[in-house]
């Protein structure tokens, strides 16, 4: 039951994801921009934030080599890697724990 609400919420998370691409897009924000970019019109000082602590606390190496060429993604792509990734997860968690209830039951 867990391992389905996890399934579950994930394929949620993703729904609110294409509801924010589709709210920038509404707004006027130019989704065709780096997400740095768009993150920073928005809350330069979050950008800033977040910067410091993982370089700070996590890595610096995780900002630089990581994080630094997914910020320079075009918002729209990020936002559909995003949603994908979070619906095949969620719907192969779901899945896959259904189907393998169904199968114990057939013993």
């Amino acid at each position: 039951m867990l391992v389905r609400f996890l399934g579950q919420l994930f394929i949620f998370v993703a729904l609110l994801f294409a509801v924010l691409g589709a709210g920038l897009w509404g707004l006027g924000l130019d989704i065709m921009s780096p997400v740095r970019q768009l993150w920073f019109q928005i809350d330069s000082n979050s950008l800033s934030i977040t910067q410091a602590f993982i370089q700070r606390y996590i890595n610096s190496k995780l900002w630089d080599v990581i994080l630094v060429p997914i910020l320079l993604l075009p918002t729209w792509k990020i936002i559909c890697i995003i949603v994908l990734c979070l619906t095949l997860l969620g719907g192969g968690i779901v899945f896959f724990r259904t189907s393998s209830r169904r199968s114990m039951w057939k013993i």
